[in-house]
């Protein structure tokens, strides 16, 4: 990975924590589910026989569902799990910033299509508060569709009518016809009265994965790819997120951007910071908790200054030095994560006989999957960590970089012609936000 401890630089203090997670695991969507079905039908209508023990569960092969009318879709029992466990190791890990049975306040994308990404910031509740979650967790689920959350939610690109997430077009098209076809010669091979297609070949390993975690043991389509054809297949999904939404598309990078300039003046203000919202007050949590989908999460890692260093992704050869994994950064429940961390200034740089309180710095330290990443040009404090303000002024420089939303999306009426940073994690009365409870 990096090389860099995980662990608290000596001296040093985390005064604020705050994390962006991908929804847990789940069942998988229609379309996904309906591509099962299909190679379930064509399987049971063959007569094939094969050549390899590996292949031969294929014979009473079926999709692992057993009510998939009410699980497509939804968190799986093993997200459920997770997800609870989540929030226990949060609670231990940030022991110092939450106090037992006090009030917590938490984020989650609304996301129409399922309550996937609500029900995630549900569990984890349950497991970081404990008993008293229902009573005491108040979710702002954010409705990123609303005109008035523009550039002000957990999904910003809802409202930016430029957005195209082409899924990684064209790069992964031309690596995808160099590594599949070798694939299916050699499957096909194994099974006789019986044609793997393409798209079959890339299901295997998504099958393995989905199958592996929904029954919590190891999928037999797990077996059917060589290391080096399940790398393949890893590099074609990091094409897929660069060229889609990371740092290899063209405005969709980008949109996560004003949710990342809020965490940092949100950082740059402390942890007793207090915001008036009209005739209200709100404090925030010392632990900023918050759940999105993939492809939000994604255009967050683009902007952290974390890859900026990394080449462009070649779509006609693996790149296989590259800093970028997919697979390493937007798995289910993949958690982009800040601290605030707070450490003594070197005693040689303060003044001599000085004899009150120790001086302290701020630093800016983000772990992806806890762990660390360095941003690129700014590790100057305890454990390659970054000033604060330091910090602030690369993601300002990325907003230069940007433009005005309102030109990046197309939409200029006047609602949208302002560029500005979210401010959700400071304000809880935002008309597009409804409340959930765990």
């Amino acid at each position: 990975m990096t090389g860099i401890s995980p662990n608290v630089p000596e001296g040093c203090k985390v005064e604020l924590s705050a994390f962006f997670s991908r929804h847990g695991s789940r069942y998988p969507d229609t379309g996904a589910y309906n591509g099962w079905v299909d190679i379930q039908k064509r399987l049971e209508a063959a007569s094939f026989t094969v050549n390899d023990e590996k292949f031969e569960f294929l014979k009473t092969w079926k999709p692992v569902l057993s009510d998939p009318e009410s699980q497509i879709a939804q968190i799986s029992s093993t997200g459920v799990k997770e997800l609870r466990e989540m929030g226990k190791t949060w609670r231990q890990r940030y022991s110092d910033l939450y106090q037992e049975n006090s009030p917590f306040t938490m984020w989650a994308n609304y996301y129409k299509s399922s309550p996937r990404v609500r029900d995630s910031a549900r569990y984890f509740a349950q497991g970081f508060v404990g008993d008293n979650a229902s009573n005491l967790t108040t979710i702002y689920a954010l409705n990123a569709s609303d005109s008035r959350a523009w550039m002000n939610s957990l999904a910003p690109s809802d409202l930016c009518k430029a957005y195209n997430d082409e899924g990684g077009s064209p790069f992964k098209d031309v690596w995808d016809a160099i590594y599949v076809p070798p694939v299916q010669a050699r499957i096909n091979a194994k099974v006789q009265g019986f044609n793997f297609t393409a798209g079959d070949v890339q299901q295997i390993p998504y099958l393995c994965g989905f199958e592996t975690q929904i029954t919590e043991s190891r999928s037999p389509f797990c077996d059917l790819l060589t290391q080096e054809e399940i790398d393949d297949y890893e590099y074609a999904q990091d094409l897929r997120y660069w060229y889609g939404t990371g740092l290899g598309s063209d405005i969709e990078k980008y949109q996560m951007l004003p949710v990342l300039d809020m965490v940092a003046q949100r950082f740059i203000d402390g942890p007793n910071a207090v915001y008036q919202n009209g005739n209200t007050t709100f404090v925030p949590p010392k632990v900023m908790a918050s759940f999105s989908n993939d492809g939000q999460i994604n255009q967050l890692i683009s902007m952290l200054g974390v890859f900026d260093d990394q080449p462009q992704l070649p779509g006609d050869m693996l790149l296989a030095n590259r800093t970028f994994r997919s697979s390493r950064l937007t798995p289910m429940r993949g958690t982009v994560a800040f601290e605030r961390l707070s450490c003594p200034v070197d005693p040689l740089e303060t003044s001599c006989g000085y004899t009150g309180a120790p001086a302290k710095d701020v630093y800016m330290r983000i772990l992806l999957n806890d762990v660390v990443y360095p941003v690129v040009g700014c590790t100057s404090g305890p454990g390659s960590s970054c000033p604060l303000m330091e910090y602030q002024n690369l993601v300002r420089n990325k907003f230069v970089e940007a433009g005005s939303f309102a030109t990046l999306c197309n939409d200029t009426t006047p609602a949208y012609s302002s560029t500005r940073s979210a401010n959700f994690f400071m304000d809880n009365t935002l008309p597009f936000a409804s409340v959930v409870r765990p």
